[in-house]
């Protein structure tokens, strides 16, 4: 995990509307793409200074100075490698997504979403370089469903976490040691 998303954007919910709403007033003439691809633009939701959660744009990876993009960062590395550790210990953020793709060994593609929930959040990290903001999304050991296709999935919060991934460093911690998340399967024809 995880190289394609689903992002619905014209989902009527409260909280795609409330996201979109303030990336279109931030940002009026970017287009964001409902299937993300690394280093897309994305919608992401970050802390801000007054204690409010609000939406912004990224791309999607951390580029190197290799010219490598590194898109994904492992939950049990992420405390301990040079890249990431000041960016988790000052700018986690969240992806909202509807779903994920992954492929199977006979290259199968699989879509996954949260079983009675229409969004799911990633755990994500963002820094600001050479101008723009760049996000890595968390993932961890696949479980459930996912496991028979992938060996990782993204770490998916649940929505009364999200507070805590955001403002509380001490709880972010525990929440890299998440627990299954319930995620419905469907194959995809190619």
């Amino acid at each position: 995990m995880c190289r394609l998303f689903f992002w619905n954007q014209e989902d009527d919910s409260k909280a795609v509307q409330k996201i979109m709403g303030e990336i279109r007033r931030k940002s009026p003439e970017t287009k964001v793409p409902q299937i993300a691809r690394p280093s897309n633009e994305i919608p992401y939701l970050q802390a801000s200074v007054f204690g409010k959660t609000t939406a912004a744009l990224g791309h999607w990876g951390f580029q190197t100075n290799q010219g490598k993009l590194i898109y994904n960062a492992r939950q049990e590395t992420v405390l301990s490698k040079g890249l990431f550790q000041p960016c988790f210990e000052r700018n986690r953020c969240i992806v909202p997504a509807h779903s994920f793709f992954e492929w199977n060994h006979e290259h199968q593609c699989f879509r996954f979403s949260q079983a009675g929930e229409s969004i799911l959040y990633f755990a994500a990290l963002y820094r600001k370089q050479g101008g723009r903001t760049e996000v890595v999304v968390l993932t961890t050991h696949s479980m459930g469903e996912i496991a028979l296709v992938h060996h990782r999935m993204p770490l998916i919060l649940k929505e009364a976490e999200l507070r805590s991934w955001l403002y509380d460093t001490c709880v972010s911690e525990q929440l890299l040691a998440q627990g299954e998340i319930a995620l419905k399967k469907e194959m995809v024809e190619n």
